[in-house]
């Protein structure tokens, strides 16, 4: 089994101010790609932008769509002023650029004094240098941070090997979506054998301010618990978020044509504030990812995810009460994601289980809930914290569960089919 991780690195500001052509390039790379896969899907499904499972996109593409993905790249790419080398990377692998939605270009890495094998992107471990070149604009190098050298070294003794890169631009979706920054994504693949599970590393996945509890459950008992994150991190977002508020409102109160220099300053800091808090989330969720997957390689144990369902989350993210306790629910989706994927790059068996904090695991009763998140059933008199319930859930089901995750919980990957997590500018 092949698994996969990518490591973003960012292209410097100042960099795409001094070369504009670099943005030029990638948005046209972009576009060009974003063009190909509607167009692609539409003709294979007959509907404009259908949404599509991994495994629902995989059993369209198959071989014989071939020729029909690339007459479509013939014929968008050029329109983007895309030259004959980022048409034949594209049509080389079709499969992945649909997937990825940008282009896969050639990559080599370098540790030692490697020969220069004129790839697309060079990455120079040993001088700390990325290069980009050979795509119709002057070459152009980005210097590697250290955090970022240190995990590619960290990925090459797991036995990873730089398979490709793509060139890429941060979109963030919704209703009317914002484009970020620019960046080189490299993607790492190494082949895992799946462990055979002799525990479970059970996560209860919760609002972040009502933590997301860990239990490591072993012969049947649960014999360490964990929470992330931690108080401070809850304090910080909160000041953030309520620093975010006051702005809001001073924003709805400011005449904007009257007063557009003082609008145009709340804005900025609101910016600036919710990129802030954006971080803050993203290190709570890499951290805790990181640790749970820890504890699971020490004991090799299945990681059980109790998570609550996409629509449901959706529910709860769209009514989410007043905005201090509607913005704790983001994150969530990217823990799961990460979890995964890292479950994956690992061998560990992962699962996601209804372990439900509101029904009774002694007698299966609706329970009602007390204050501080005390549970209580009216049939039987058992009573709990909500976040313990979950895991007496999983002590009850210790041996089904064990079973469950021996199973093939991934889907069976080929070549073209990339499962990603990704480190965000190491």
């Amino acid at each position: 089994m092949y698994a996969y991780r990518t490591l973003k690195v960012e292209i410097p500001w100042k960099l795409i101010e001094e070369r504009p052509d670099v943005l030029d390039l990638v948005t046209r790379m972009h576009l060009a790609a974003e063009e190909y896969v509607k167009r692609l899907l539409k003709e294979l499904t007959g509907q404009e932008e259908p949404r599509l499972t991994a495994e629902e996109l995989d059993r369209h593409l198959t071989p014989d769509r071939r020729e029909l993905a690339h007459r479509i790249i013939e014929e968008i790419f050029p329109k983007y002023g895309l030259g004959r080398a980022l048409v034949r990377y594209a049509k080389f692998l079709w499969h992945d650029t649909v997937f990825q939605q940008a282009i896969p270009l050639s990559t080599q890495l370098r540790v030692e004094n490697e020969k220069d094998m004129s790839r697309a992107v060079f990455v120079d471990l040993k001088s700390g240098v990325l290069r980009v070149r050979k795509l119709g604009i002057p070459p152009f190098a980005v210097e590697l941070k250290k955090g970022s050298i240190s995990w590619i070294r960290e990925r090459l003794q797991e036995g990873a090997k730089l398979k490709l890169a793509y060139l890429g631009v941060d979109v963030r979706r919704g209703k009317d979506p914002t484009y970020g920054g620019l960046y080189i994504a490299l993607v790492f693949a190494r082949e895992v054998a799946p462990v055979e599970p002799k525990a479970l590393v059970v996560v209860d996945v919760n609002r972040l301010d009502h933590y997301v509890k860990v239990g490591l459950v072993a012969d049947g008992r649960v014999v360490e618990l964990l929470k992330f994150p931690k108080k401070e991190r809850i304090r910080k977002l909160e000041k953030i978020h309520a620093h975010i508020s006051q702005l809001s409102r001073a924003l709805a109160r400011v005449d904007e044509d009257r007063d557009p220099r003082r609008a145009l300053d709340i804005q900025r800091q609101l910016w600036k504030l919710e990129t802030k808090r954006y971080g803050v989330i993203r290190d709570v969720v890499i951290n805790a990812a990181r640790e749970i997957i820890k504890l699971a390689r020490e004991h090799q144990a299945a990681v059980v995810v109790d998570a609550v369902e996409d629509d449901t989350y959706r529910e709860l993210k769209e009514r989410g009460g007043n905005g201090v306790k509607k913005h704790f629910l983001d994150g969530l989706g990217q823990l799961r994601r990460r979890l995964q994927a890292l479950a994956q790059w690992y061998g560990l068996p992962y699962v996601e289980e209804r372990l439900y904090s509101t029904i009774c695991p002694k007698c299966g009763a609706k329970m009602e809930e007390l204050r501080n998140r005390r549970m209580h059933c009216p049939s039987c008199g058992f009573g709990a914290h909500r976040d313990n319930v979950p895991m007496i859930w999983a002590e009850k089901k210790y041996q089904e569960l064990i079973e469950k995750t021996k199973q093939p919980t991934f889907p069976t990957p080929n070549h073209h089919t990339f499962n990603l997590v990704t480190t965000f500018y190491s």
